[in-house]
């Protein structure tokens, strides 16, 4: 596996801001980079508490972490199930890793021979999907689908909704015609071809692959991405100490827009609609927002780590 190089790492020391005693939740550990940058700074009665779906990726914190010890606790599972501790600071890092593109097996990547998979890991216990149709599928075959299930399954409406919805892609009902006429497909590599033949080869000017926004909306659905994003987030802020920071960093629009939104509405003093003219709610803010705009690499990080240009760094404070 290719190493993952973890992005923004000293703008997310300085949001965080690590103070001896502190326990960070890394609800998205990764290869530990974030946390060893974090456990440096805080100095030795700091400690780190890591989740990641991944199982490799867990040995390769591990490994990567080794010589903080018992400071460092290890969590196999999704971060919207996140423990009932309290902690002083999280972090959040949303972007799917290098590690993972680069393994074959998980059908992540568009040269990828291996099965059309993407899941970061076994799936226990997901939210429910925002696409209702999703929702009926998994019931039908019985449990949460993997992306080849996705493509060779869904009925044409539905896998262009998911597309659409997903991947906020414009050709999505050229994409899903073209892919059920192709089926069955048992690859990422194809996957990639039908879809790169079926749209306009204009398409983005070449400025991504045309099949970079069909490949977003399988994994977000495979992996329940945004739905475990609006959970985890009021799950975060309410084992989150008064005064504690919680840091997210997102690599898509939609991942934005929920962070954006959801610290807006946790920072209102009201949140009753618009037209009523009298608060009735009493709606205490529960966060302070610390990033007006979201912090954006430099083109010194981009330039070594091309990832890093769509990284957005937003943080609120606990209050």
């Amino acid at each position: 596996m290719s190493e993952h190089i973890p992005v923004l790492v000293k703008e997310v020391v300085d949001l965080l801001d690590p103070k001896p005693g502190d326990i960070l939740l890394d609800g998205t550990l990764g290869h530990g980079g974030h946390s060893r940058a974090f456990l440096e700074a805080a100095g030795d009665d700091s400690k780190v508490i890591g989740i990641d779906a991944d199982e490799e990726a867990l040995k390769d914190a591990k490994e990567n972490l080794k010589e903080f010890g018992d400071r460092v606790t290890y969590i196999r599972g999704n971060f919207y199930d996140v423990p009932e501790t309290r902690v002083t600071k999280e972090l959040f890092d949303l972007g799917i890793g290098s590690h993972q593109i680069a393994d074959e097996a998980r059908g992540f990547s568009f040269s990828a021979e291996g099965e059309l998979d993407m899941q970061y890991g076994p799936h226990a216990d997901l939210p429910d999907s925002n696409i209702p149709s999703l929702n009926d599928f998994a019931r039908k075959i019985g449990h949460y689908p993997n992306a080849h299930e996705l493509v060779n399954g869904l009925a044409p409406l539905a896998l262009s909704d998911l597309i659409r919805i997903y991947g906020e892609e414009r050709y999505s009902g050229v994409i899903a015609n073209a892919i059920v006429a192709a089926r069955p497909i048992d690859g990422a590599k194809k996957l990639a071809q039908i879809i790169a033949d079926a749209v306009p080869k204009t398409y983005e000017h070449g400025r991504i692959h045309p099949a970079t926004r069909t490949f977003q909306a399988l994994r977000i659905a495979v992996n329940r991405e945004l739905e475990v994003l609006e959970a985890a987030l009021p799950k975060a802020v309410e084992i989150l100490e008064e005064g504690g920071v919680l840091a997210v960093i997102s690599f898509h629009s939609l991942e934005d827009r929920i962070v954006k939104n959801y610290f807006r509405e946790q920072a209102k003093s009201c949140v009753c609609p618009p037209e009523q003219i009298v608060c009735t709610c009493d709606h205490p803010p529960t966060l302070a927002i610390l990033t007006k705009k979201p912090i954006t690499a430099g083109e010194g990080e981009i330039e070594k780590n091309p990832r890093a240009r769509s990284a957005k760094l937003r943080g609120a404070r606990r209050i």
